[in-house]
């Protein structure tokens, strides 16, 4: 049956399918490993965080006692404070807590949204003018950026920057309009400010602000969110103030109505914690607030930096692997399509082989049934004996290519002439009525250490095959030198494209002339050549067919 041509690219597809499955397989596995060990760590670090909100900083903050002397008689300056001192746990799109403290009455008493304080412009000193909180919890990513910049919390290239707010007042509180930052430079040792000012419109609500007065005003001092040893970036701290899941963790925590505690998840994607404990306060009305604490983390987030390199560098060898493996297959497919090939060709050539003596057999056989002369019988059984010698010779051709290739014969070294022999086998390999012309040239003896019988059984393969085909009136010259010995006969030229197939069992250039062998005699010489080590060819020359083969280096 005769088998699709296959290419490198059938092989990689398959094989690249089933290695890419393996390592979608594997780095899934690895990735849940690796994210539920960091979700168990996360989770002592949540735990730890709520400990100490519920713990030391409620004490501290809920207790007049933790306050100045002066500011234990005035309930609204603890609240004033309370208010000020935003929980700032870390700034990390892998890691967000957020918390809030809230009376009785629903009242927010503290959250991260009042994390900016400005003064008046007019005071120097920035301290003893009257401090403005400024809700920060609806202005969008830019407005936030900028203010960490100019700010200098966030280092940019150790630049000093001047900012300045608009902003519309109500009591204690600021509603931003714009910020505008101005980097200074250095001039002969001296700080002036450039003409580079950016100035950005913040988010606000102009029906609400029509009637409150509106100032310049700059920064008095601000919560920066992050955690000891992390260094984030002005857009880094931004981006996670302003994004939804911090907002709606603070609608949670801002709001005890709705739902309450829940059972922790932990998952190698999610780590969450929502918790509200009551506390006692003596400043607050009622006595009582609600301490509200909520934590996400994203443990797989955090291990991207460990399994993005991984996941690229096991696939890249997971690629490699596969591009070995498929180069590996299809010399296979290739080795084996070939021995299929051979195998239909030596089937072909073997009943094409076997078929001529046989018919000529039967129809001898049916001829001698009938009455013949003497004379007449005497010549069918002639071609009886002469088929069956031929069928013979062509069996025991094959069993003893059979042999040789699968090296059921030994070879038994020894030493001789290699000259002598091929002169010997020249001299035996013509009929004696034949009018071919022979010629023989040697550069000396040649000494060879080889087995004597195969190494002649090559000879007369190669001089067989010359006979045969050489015209009456030709010439065939064996000739050794430099370590090479050559057959060469005089006549047609060998095809191109069929000189690298000569050497195959039952492979004849010109299938016209199938009667004169049986296709083995070169398959046997080569086999007897690489069981020595020898290197074989042939070739077209000016004169005709060439055949040699190398028993020794120059």
């Amino acid at each position: 049956m005769k088998t699709k041509s296959k290419n490198f690219g059938n092989f990689f597809v398959r094989v690249g399918a089933g290695f890419l499955a393996f390592w979608l397989l594997t780095m899934s596995a690895f990735s849940l490993l690796l994210g539920q060990q960091r979700a168990q760590l996360m989770v002592a670090d949540i735990e730890d965080s709520a400990d100490w909100y519920t713990g030391d900083y409620a004490r501290y903050m809920l207790d007049s006692k933790g306050y100045e002397k002066d500011d234990q008689d005035d309930p609204a300056k603890m609240l004033r404070i309370l208010k000020e001192q935003s929980y700032q746990r870390n700034a990390s799109d892998t890691l967000m807590i957020q918390t809030a403290i809230t009376d009785q009455s629903g009242n927010i008493l503290q959250s991260d949204r009042w994390w900016l304080a400005l003064t008046d412009d007019t005071d120097i000193d920035h301290m003893t003018g009257t401090q403005y909180l400024v809700d920060m919890s609806d202005q969008p990513q830019n407005v936030l950026e900028a203010i960490y910049i100019g700010s200098g919390v966030v280092d940019q290239e150790s630049l000093i920057y001047d900012m300045r707010f608009e902003a519309w007042v109500d009591g204690d509180e600021a509603y931003l309009k714009s910020v505008t930052v101005r980097p200074y430079e250095e001039v002969n040792g001296e700080l002036k400010l450039t003409d580079e000012v950016n100035t950005v419109e913040c988010a606000y609500d102009a029906d609400k602000m029509s009637n409150l007065p509106l100032k310049k005003l700059v920064w008095n001092r601000m919560s920066v969110p992050g955690s000891p040893g992390v260094s984030l970036t002005a857009k880094q701290m931004a981006a996670d103030k302003t994004s939804p899941a911090r907002k709606k963790m603070r609608e949670w925590a801002e709001h005890p109505s709705e739902a309450g505690s829940a059972a922790a998840i932990v998952r190698p994607w999610l780590v969450r914690q929502y918790q509200r404990t009551m506390k006692y306060c003596d400043y607050v009305d009622g006595g009582y607030v609600m301490m509200s604490f909520a934590a996400e983390g994203y443990p797989m987030k955090a291990c991207l930096p460990i399994l993005v390199p991984a996941g690229v560098l096991s696939l890249i060898l997971a690629m490699l692997c596969a591009i070995i493996l498929s180069c590996a297959l299809l010399r296979v497919w290739r080795k084996q399509e070939r021995i299929e090939r051979v195998r239909r060709e030596t089937t072909a050539a073997l009943a094409h082989e076997l078929k001529t003596p046989l018919s000529v057999l039967s129809a001898t056989a049916e001829l001698l049934g009938d009455n013949l002369a003497p004379e007449k019988q005497s010549h069918y059984l002639g071609v009886i004996q002469q088929q069956a010698q031929r069928m013979d010779g062509s069996v025991r051709h094959m069993l003893e290519l059979s042999r040789l290739e699968t090296g059921a014969k030994a070879l038994r070294r020894t030493a001789f002439s290699l000259a002598e022999l091929a002169q010997e086998r020249l001299q035996a390999a013509l009929p004696t009525d034949s009018t071919i012309r022979t010629e023989f040239a040697a550069q000396g003896k040649f000494e060879v250490n080889a087995d004597r019988a195969l190494l002649t059984r090559a000879l007369d393969a190669l001089l067989e095959n010359a006979v045969q085909h050489t015209p009456e009136g030709g010439c065939i010259t064996v000739h050794l030198a430099d370590g090479v010995l050559s057959v060469t006969n005089t006549g047609d030229a060998i095809p191109a494209d069929a000189l690298p197939r000569l050497w195959e069992a039952y492979y004849q250039a010109d299938p016209s002339r199938s009667a004169k062998g049986d296709g083995l005699g070169l398959s046997i010489a080569k086999t007897v050549f690489d069981l020595h080590g020898y290197v074989c060819g042939a070739e077209n020359t000016e004169i005709g067919p060439k055949f040699w083969f190398r028993f020794a280096d120059k």
